[in-house]
């Protein structure tokens, strides 16, 4: 299983069954199977979540379907395969398969979020993802108390997933926050994950990587990836 951080909050996930690609909305994409079934996800429709840069890959790739919160998907071409989302819903998809192989199935649950759109929460053969868009505890400078809503509000949305712990996960450690921690702290509290990849942090990948000094960060060291690329074992076979 290779992920790969394109920029700020987009990313690809390559499995040997399919490919998930979550808020690309610029940066260059690596090199993907085109032979296998690309599921492109979109949270929400503010411009550094998505792009138009997404509906030419129909072209591109034999099979791609697009799940996408409801309001991306009124911009979706009359031609895309769309599964438009809303918050606490699941979604079970068949996305088919290359010559010779199973069809691929893949489930997804989406959480709502305290800013704009959804969370997505994706199962497929055997593998589970967290993928926050911008569902977060966000701790701007304003008063206490809509900041204990937002991380109420978050650690609320998380216990739908909880207890079980996730394979990935990408939440975002903003360097513009007061407390720029607080939602990898509170991810790991109410669901836990066994590798965790930081996102929504721009061109500031030097003030996150340096937010590993906040003690409830440093805890996690073992399972944070700051790479552009990363090699995880395969979690396919693992029991469910």
């Amino acid at each position: 299983m290779r992920v790969t951080h394109i920029y700020h909050s987009g990313f690809a996930v390559e499995l040997p069954v399919c490919t998930l690609l979550f808020d690309w909305y610029t940066g260059e994409l690596p090199k993907l199977r085109r032979d296998l079934p690309l599921v492109v996800f979109v949270s929400h429709e503010h411009y550094d979540h998505y792009g138009q840069c997404i509906w030419p890959l129909r072209e591109q790739f034999a099979n791609v379907c697009y799940v996408l919160d409801k309001d991306v998907a009124k911009d979706a071409p009359a031609d895309a395969r769309v599964i438009a989302v809303e918050p606490h819903k699941t979604y079970e998809l068949q996305l088919g398969a290359t010559p010779g192989a199973n069809p691929v199935a893949l489930s997804v649950q989406a959480l709502e979020s305290n800013d704009e759109g959804v969370a997505f929460v994706v199962h497929v053969c055997g593998t589970s993802i967290y993928f926050s868009g911008d569902l977060n505890s966000w701790q701007w400078d304003r008063p206490a108390e809509e900041n204990a809503a937002s991380e109420m509000f978050f650690r609320t949305e998380l216990s739908r997933i909880a207890p079980a712990p996730v394979d990935l996960a990408f939440v975002p450690l903003d360097p513009r926050l007061k407390d720029p921690a607080a939602g990898i702290a509170a991810f790991m509290d109410v669901v836990g994950t066994r590798a965790l990849f930081p996102m929504h942090y721009w061109d500031r990948a030097g003030e996150a990587c340096a937010l590993m000094t906040d003690p409830r960060l440093a805890s996690y060291a073992g399972v944070m990836h700051f790479e552009n690329t990363c090699e995880l074992p395969d979690t396919s076979s693992k029991p469910v």
